[in-house]
């Protein structure tokens, strides 16, 4: 067993309220920081990339609500393609 799978072992046995102090604690350590800010900094390089190619949309009150009407479609999909807890 390597350390993630014991540290998720004994995860398993804390409180919700001890468990939640560790996820606190991961989501601000100074690893986890930079791993999100990295992949921030690559996500904004991507859009610009985007931007610059000229890969975009635009929308305004004409377009909008098709828009709105697609990224609901797509979450209810996503919500239907998720294994259903019991």
């Amino acid at each position: 067993m390597n350390a993630v799978e014991k540290i998720k072992a004994a995860a398993a046995h804390l409180s919700p309220d001890d468990q939640a102090e560790l996820f606190r604690w991961w989501v601000e350590s100074p690893g986890f920081k930079q791993g999100q800010l990295a992949a921030l900094k690559r996500d904004v390089a991507a859009g610009l990339d985007d931007l610059e190619l000229g890969r975009f949309q635009t929308y305004d009150e004409s377009n909008v609500m098709q828009l709105a009407e697609e990224v609901g479609r797509y979450g209810r999909e996503r919500l239907r393609s998720q294994p259903k807890n019991s």
